[in-house]
């Protein structure tokens, strides 16, 4: 009898012969490396995350949007990464060790900032999915036309529309939940 491992993965290697080439073809389109990111890594990434899920979902089945959606986020998260290591010099050496950037955070204003991420999360995740991403990436200061190519939409005024009333959106829930007012 095979080992739950085991299962996991079969069900990986099945996915990749199905949609292995998707995949490399998907990555291929994002221009990795011209911000110095090798896809193959993004793609052992994204094998990391689909056997994670199908640990998780032993039984689900996993169609083209959802790996489409994997992809999309292993490739975010590494241009986050390669933005955050371009953007960061190493400290001088005169610099006191443990003293780089601001003062640290205090419990009070973090658990304050963890209670806010959590409300944000919560109400990007009730706005319909066909705007999520867009916000999202908006969020973490992606261009429209960035925008439009990592979520695959057809053009930077397409995703401009997307962003726009999904913010709009978004203020609303943030609003109802008691977040306060936005500027409009």
């Amino acid at each position: 009898m095979a080992s739950p491992t085991d299962l996991v993965h079969v069900r990986l290697e099945a996915l990749f012969r199905t949609y292995g080439a998707k995949v490399q073809a998907l990555l291929l389109t994002y221009g990795l490396d011209k911000h110095g990111i090798d896809p193959a890594d993004v793609e052992q990434e994204v094998r990391i995350r689909l056997w994670r899920a199908l640990e998780r979902d032993r039984s689900g089945a996993f169609h083209a949007s959802y790996i489409q959606r994997v992809v999309a986020s292993t490739v975010i998260d590494a241009l986050r990464r390669a933005e955050v290591r371009a953007a960061e010099p190493l400290p001088d050496e005169e610099e006191e060790p443990g003293r780089v950037g601001e003062a640290p955070v205090g419990p009070d204003r973090r658990a304050g900032d963890v209670e806010h991420m959590q409300g944000l999360a919560r109400c990007l995740a009730e706005i319909p999915e066909r705007r999520r991403l867009p916000i999202t990436l908006h969020l973490q200061g992606f261009a429209l036309q960035e925008i439009a190519d990592l979520a695959g939409i057809p053009s930077a005024e397409a995703a401009r529309k997307l962003v726009s009333r999904g913010l709009e959106e978004l203020k609303v829930r943030l609003r109802d939940m008691g977040y306060g007012e936005f500027d409009d």
